[in-house]
């Protein structure tokens, strides 16, 4: 097992700007050398961060001619995209391979990932994809997700307090939508309509679809202020080895 890390800066900067081996289970060059570009190519799609711990695994003549048996990712801080940071991301991808010759990867396995949104960093991304929201918050707590939502009601505009969970959309698992369990404007029940109206201003509440590696979530679960997701990764349209 060859384990690379990169540290980058707490700015975000593309990466592959530092690069120290921990532990290196090989002697000859070529074998380090497609460790090297393996482990470098994977984060450097998903995108930038504070931290990446890669892990590449596989017998040193496959690893020699550019094929891995897995690889792990452990990243903190990931910019998966230019609104969205997500807290810690972990992926673990199989069978990957790439050509020495066109530099290019020619195949990667299944993908496993797992992640985690914490507060502020959901305040931030909905704050950007929510401008005809203002004034929305949203509220992780021990289990549940809490929001205040801006509304009109009655020629009135006014704030909808809710509470319930999120889920990924039934129709499209890389979206996640908020599901509410109660809703009032103070202490009054909100009518079914505007609860429905609410929700169709909510949602979808985080959209991973259109990322540069999108994600479709099959988990969702809330803990100590934390988002937790899981779900597979597509890595087939990443981009050549530099």
């Amino acid at each position: 097992m060859i384990i690379i890390r990169k540290t980058l800066p707490f700015k975000f900067k593309p990466l592959g700007l530092l690069l120290g081996v921990i532990a290196c289970g090989c002697s000859h060059p070529a074998q380090e050398t497609a460790a090297h570009k393996i482990a470098d190519v994977l984060p450097r799609v998903i995108g930038p961060a504070y931290h990446y711990d890669v892990q590449v695994d596989g017998d040193p003549f496959a690893l020699s001619r550019g094929r891995a048996r897995a690889v792990h990712i452990q990243g903190q801080a990931v910019q998966i995209a230019p609104s969205l940071t997500l807290d810690t991301l972990s992926a673990d991808a199989s069978d990957i391979s790439f050509s020495r010759e066109t530099h290019r990867l020619e195949h990667i396995g299944a993908t496993a990932f797992t992640a985690t949104l914490g507060q502020t960093n959901l305040a931030t991304y909905l704050a950007q994809t929510k401008p005809l929201l203002p004034g929305l918050v949203m509220t992780l707590g021990e289990n549940d997700v809490s929001a205040r939502v801006p509304v009109e009601f009655l020629g009135v505009r006014t704030i909808a307090a809710l509470s319930g969970t999120l889920s990924p959309s039934t129709t499209e698992p890389g979206k996640l939508d908020f599901q509410t369990d109660s809703a009032h404007l103070g202490a009054v029940p909100l009518p079914p309509a505007l609860v429905n109206l609410v929700l169709d201003r909510l949602n979808p509440l985080v959209d991973l679809t259109h990322l540069r590696v999108p994600l479709t979530v099959s988990r969702v679960s809330v803990a100590h202020s934390r988002l937790s997701l899981g779900g597979t990764a597509d890595l087939n349209g990443l981009v050549p080895l530099k």
